[in-house]
């Protein structure tokens, strides 16, 4: 018995001390800044804050402090919680969402590199509450916690730092254990779908609908979209939504003529999204006030905008429910939450299930992760407890290559197979990346749909490219959509050019010979 004591109390004071140990390991400390003259350490009622200070004449580039480095390896599999309290004094608005206040974790992993962040904020505004989580990936080597301000003036207070494991976002539904994901025998049934992401859905013609039939294609999600200052105002949301639906019910007749199955997306929520630097318009600026940008979706946070999302599908689910060709509903495009919110990112989703399937029982339903929808959603995703119930990821990895030319930080010229982001991208590379979702599609029998993947039509190597990740969707039985049918130049098959500012328009393009030969799989179409 003494022995057995002995052994309990020695297994106390390791745990503690591992305890410990871990929580100096995540503690920040405001010690000696770096020299910067742009950045000093002052005495608050709060107690000791960073402030940055930027003037207009020096807006340009990066003026932060790296505020801890981190060792991830003994967080793999993690999650982590950044809170910090702010304070900002006329922070001019940032060119674009990523940019402008800076409170970010900089992960490096065996494949890359990434850049979560807490949202920005803009003007001049009293303390206020800043939080983001990170799902550490199972490849994280480590990371550096940021704090300034990027490509925009104006002064910030930051105090308080923090740095906790766990994190806010919490599975709407208990599971039961060994759950698995239930689809009909119909649905398992069905074929494989390989197609497109529409058109601006008020221009698709006839002729649009015939011309990718005879590519092949036997799916098309079709975007349901708009502007923010659209969607905030719900009587011209409305009526946006039911001229897009309007238009989509016209052209049934040629989407069942070439078998072409329709994916509605929701690609615009009632309310919008919240701009990063500071929302657009007038209303849901009570979401802003209680929970700052951080909101990203006015739905999530505003009581009239939940209300009209879920009332939107089940305005669409009544509508369509007598078309077989409506293969499935696209419920939420592209989720970002950084911080706690009346609803968060998957309890609306499956809020919306449950109201679809109120009225259509079995018709398949498209849910997505957090963080854009990427594959890195994957890792902190629950499953829900409805039938065919398919998941979606969207896949633009590596960023600096598929967007070069587009985001500010991805240089042109950037081939693909070659060294990018210090890493040597091929298809080996790019399997890492889908990692989190095939684990996923293994762990709970999921069903997997990528309803978004692309590459700049002038990047170096993009046939290639587009090959393989359409083989590795292949490998794994996904639907997939391209991205995008005659939307924009950036993505088009049909164009070519050196650049993004010069598109011309080609009949063939390799990029386009690699998506006729994927089609050829539909084979006989449905």
């Amino acid at each position: 018995m003494k022995k057995l004591i002995l052994q309990l109390l020695l297994l106390a004071v390791v745990c503690l001390y591992c305890s410990a140990s871990m929580v100096d390991l995540l503690r920040v400390r405001l010690g000696k800044l770096p020299e910067q003259d742009f950045a000093r350490i002052e005495a608050t009622d709060f107690g000791d804050a960073l402030v940055v200070t930027v003037p207009e004449n020096r807006k340009q580039g990066s003026h932060w402090i790296m505020m801890k480095q981190l060792d991830l390896k003994p967080f793999r599999g993690k999650k982590l919680l950044f809170t910090v309290f702010v304070k900002g004094e006329n922070i001019a608005r940032a060119p674009a969402y990523y940019l402008g206040l800076k409170y970010m974790f900089a992960v490096r992993t065996e494949t890359g590199k990434s850049y979560p962040q807490a949202p920005g904020l803009a003007g001049t505004f009293d303390w206020r509450k800043l939080s983001f989580e990170v799902q550490v990936p199972q490849d994280a080597i480590s990371g550096e916690l940021v704090a300034g301000l990027q490509e925009t003036s104006g002064k910030v207070w930051f105090r308080n730092f923090m740095i906790s494991q766990g994190g806010f976002l919490k599975p709407p539904v208990e599971l039961p254990p060994g759950f698995r994901c239930e689809y009909t025998p119909e649905f398992l049934a069905r074929p494989i779908t390989r197609g497109v992401m529409s058109p601006d859905p008020l221009k698709v013609t006839e002729k649009d609908v015939d011309d990718l039939g005879s590519w092949g294609a036997t799916n098309i999600r079709w975007q349901l979209k708009g502007s923010n200052e659209q969607a905030v105002d719900l009587e011209v949301y409305n009526n946006l939504i039911d001229r897009q639906l309007n238009r989509l019910e016209e052209l049934l007749p040629a989407f069942e003529r070439n078998g072409i199955h329709i994916i509605i997306d929701m690609h615009l929520l009632p309310g919008g999204r919240i701009d990063y630097a500071g929302p657009l318009g007038t209303a849901g600026e009570e979401a802003v006030a209680a929970y700052g940008n951080a909101a990203a979706n006015r739905a999530l946070g505003v009581e009239k905008y939940y209300r009209a999302y879920l009332d939107t599908w089940r305005k669409i689910a009544r509508r369509f429910k007598p078309y077989p060709i409506v293969m499935g509903y696209d419920l939420f495009n592209e989720p970002v939450q950084s911080c706690e919110m009346p609803h968060d990112y998957l309890s609306i989703q499956y809020d919306a299930a449950r109201a679809i399937r109120e009225i259509d029982p079995e018709r398949m339903i498209v849910i997505s992760p957090n963080n854009w929808g990427g594959p890195g959603g994957f890792a902190g995703l629950t499953p829900l407890p409805l039938k065919n119930l398919v998941y979606q990821t969207h896949f633009y990895d590596p960023g600096t290559y598929t967007h070069q030319g587009i985001f500010k930080n991805a240089r042109m010229g950037t081939r693909y197979p070659g060294m990018i982001d210090g890493v040597y991208a091929d298809k080996k590379l790019l399997k890492k990346y889908l990692k989190p979702v095939v684990e996923f599609q293994k762990k709970y029998g999921a069903r997997i749909y990528c309803g978004e993947f692309s590459v700049a039509r002038y990047a170096p190597g993009g046939a290639q490219y587009l090959k393989d990740v359409i083989s590795i969707f292949e490998e794994y039985g996904w639907d997939w959509s391209y991205h995008a049918f005659r939307e924009s130049h950036y993505w088009s098959v049909e164009h070519a050019g050196p650049d993004g500012a010069h598109p011309v328009p080609a009949r063939d393009t390799d990029r386009k010979r690699v998506l006729l030969e994927a089609f050829r799989k539909n084979g006989e179409r449905k």
